[in-house]
């Protein structure tokens, strides 16, 4: 379970990081979407990790 938190947690940071670039159509999205998904990212990455 926790090796697919991290992995989730990973795509979920980098769409975000992608969908801050416009250059990157497929990923480009509103801003405030981005920032939810980098910080959603970042939590479910801090719980997947600290999770014994």
């Amino acid at each position: 379970m926790r090796f697919i938190l991290i992995i989730a947690a990973i795509v979920l940071l980098v769409v975000g990081i992608l969908g801050l670039f416009p250059q990157f159509a497929w990923a480009h999205t509103q801003l405030w979407r981005s920032i939810l998904e980098i910080v959603v990212g970042g939590l479910v990455l801090l719980v997947g990790v600290r999770r014994h």
